[in-house]
This record gives C-alpha cells, sequence and structure tokens, in this order.
C-alpha cells in the first residue's frame, strides 16, 4: 500500500450546518478585516458593511460557504472550488480550497499539484505557503498532502510552524494529534531529526489525556530509540488491555477522529512495537504490512534497512529492538 492510498484520513466528524470543526474560521485571509486587500476601505465602517463593500465580496462569500461542507461533502466542495477558480482565476485561496477538498477524497497527488498551483498565485513557486497566508488548519491540510506525496521535508517545515499556532485546536486531544504527526514527520525525515521527533513526543505525552492518544505516543517513542540504535524503550504505562486495544483500533478501517494523521502502514508499525511483548507472531504480521507499505513508495534507505533487519528477528522468534 502507498503512502498516498494508506494515509489514514480523520476527517469524518459529523459538522452542524453553519459551524465548522474545533475552531475553525471559515473567513478566507483575503476576507479578514486589515487584509491587505482591504486596505482601502473606511476604518469608520462597521464589519459587515466593510463585507459588503468588499471588492471581492462574492469571492468571500463562495469560499466562506464552501469550507463550512469541507467536512461532510468534499466532493460538492471540489466542485464549488474549481467554479471559484474559473471566476477569479488570478486568486490563490480556490485553488487552497480545491487542494483541500481533494485530501478529503484521498486524492493525495491531486491535492500536493492543487497546492503547488496556489503557491504559484500567491507569488511563485519559490513563496512558502504558511499561516501568513491560510488559517492553522490549512496548513495541516498542506503537511498531510506533504505526507501523502512523500515531500518528507515540506511536511516536517510545515509541522514545525504548526505547533507555534496550536492555540487553533481548543480540543486538547488534537493538539497531541498534531504533535504526533510533527514527531511522526521528523522520524521520517531520517536520524538528523530523531532528537526533534523525541520532542514532539514528550510534548504529546505530557498533555495526553486519552489512552489511545497515549498509546500511540509510547509506540512512536518506541519507535524513534529504535531507530538511534539505543534499544527499544519498553511502553510507557500500558496495561496488556491498552494494548490490546489499541492494536485493534490501529487494524480498523476508521481509527477514532482524534487520532493522528498517518499511513495505515505506519499505524501498524506502532501498533507492532507495542504488542511484541505480549505476541511475537502479531507484531511480526503488523511489522510486515507496515513494511509492505514502506517499499510501495519512495522512502529513506535507512527506514527500509531498519525495518528489514526488525522483519528478520521477528520472523525468528526473537524479540526485535
Amino acid at each position: 500500500m502507498s503512502g498516498a492510498a494508506g494515509l489514514v484520513w480523520l476527517l469524518a466528524a459529523e459538522v452542524v450546518d453553519l459551524s465548522l470543526p474545533y475552531g475553525e474560521s471559515s473567513r478566507p485571509r483575503i476576507c479578514e478585516l486589515g487584509s491587505a486587500d482591504r486596505a482601502h476601505l473606511s476604518a469608520a465602517a462597521g464589519a459587515w458593511e466593510r463585507v459588503r463593500r468588499e471588492p471581492h465580496e462574492a469571492l468571500c462569500l463562495g469560499l466562506a460557504r464552501a469550507q463550512i461542507r469541507l467536512e461532510r461533502e468534499p466532493a460538492l466542495v471540489l466542485e464549488q472550488a474549481r467554479d471559484l477558480s474559473r471566476r477569479w482565476p488570478e486568486r490563490p485561496e480556490p485553488r487552497q480550497l480545491e487542494a483541500r477538498a481533494l485530501l478529503r477524497t484521498g486524492d493525495a497527488a491531486a491535492s500536493w499539484a492543487a497546492w503547488q498551483a496556489a503557491r504559484t498565485l500567491a507569488g511563485g513557486p519559490s513563496v512558502a505557503l504558511g499561516p501568513e497566508s491560510m488559517n492553522a488548519h490549512a496548513l495541516r491540510d498542506l503537511a498531510l498532502a506533504a505526507v501523502g506525496t512523500g515531500h518528507t521535508e515540506v511536511a516536517m517545515s510545515t509541522y514545525r510552524r504548526l505547533v507555534s499556532l496550536l492555540d487553533a485546536w481548543p480540543d486538547h486531544r488534537h493538539v497531541q494529534r498534531l504533535y504526533l504527526e510533527a514527531a511522526a514527520a521528523s522520524l521520517r525525515s531520517g536520524p538528523p531529526h530523531f532528537g526533534e521527533a523525541l520532542g514532539y513526543v514528550a510534548a504529546a505525552l505530557a498533555g495526553a489525556r486519552s489512552t489511545g492518544l497515549a498509546a500511540y505516543a509510547a509506540g512512536l517513542e518506541a519507535w524513534i530509540v529504535a531507530r538511534q540504535g539505543s534499544g527499544a524503550a519498553p511502553p510507557r504505562r500500558l496495561t496488556e488491555p491498552e494494548i490490546r486495544h489499541f492494536v485493534a483500533l490501529a487494524r480498523a478501517e476508521r481509527p477514532p477522529s482524534f487520532w493522528p494523521a498517518l499511513p495505515k502502514h505506519e499505524a501498524c508499525a506502532v501498533a507492532s512495537l507495542l504488542v511484541e511483548a505480549t505476541s511475537v507472531s502479531e507484531a511480526a504480521e503488523l511489522w510486515a504490512e507496515y513494511l509492505r507499505g514502506l517499499e510501495a513508495g519512495p522512502s529513506d534507505p535507512g527506514a527500509l534497512q531498519f525495518a528489514r533487519e526488525r522483519r528478520a528477528r521477528l520472523g525468528g522468534g526473537r524479540r526485535a529492538p
């Protein structure tokens, strides 16, 4: 299973009309008070009066209405985003919305292409999309598209920006989710970034109240330590029922919405590390699924070597680091 196909899209939460998840604003940057595009408007005008007089009023309204439906009706939003792109071909915001909708349909490659088109419209290929041009939730979608298409460095640098924008997620579980996604991004980037990955895991563990997230953090920590060559760290504060529960969720078709959005095969790797103490055979089965996913796409040679060596040790019935 490739990284794009196996990415666990955790976008199934129900959203009521005219509401957005976890405090996300439906007002695009171009439509915010104080935007450079609106500097000419009277400072004395009220907020809604400014919107009414905004030269991009129809664009702002279309973007806001579409974003409200993004989680629930991504296919419809994709059509709306493309219509907005035809009407305002010079603006990057419709292409950003298109990228976010494509991500929710499972097409990470097309999402990544739309993000690149938005970047070109925002100022050129050398322009880095960031919090100055979109909200934190959109920025996370950019990171997920980078993960799903193997753009490891972009994913890691984007998560570095996101961990300074945690106020965008009032739910503490989504803060921990972001830390774990950042840790996984650093782990994929190779040995120079393993220390950074452990720092993100420590932040997740410090605030984790969910048993599932604590288990995820413990397994990810053991994985990073093993990649460092220090031997596998034992799972933290986990009972066998907690581990079994995590493994069952990792195998599920749709994991909890507050879990980190990692490729499916990486969730299996975490489960393998956790369950090995109680079942080497199950750990081997889960690790084999991870290795299949790793081999299906571009990956770091060091990660492949580690994965194959651990598979060999597990296959021999010996506990592996």
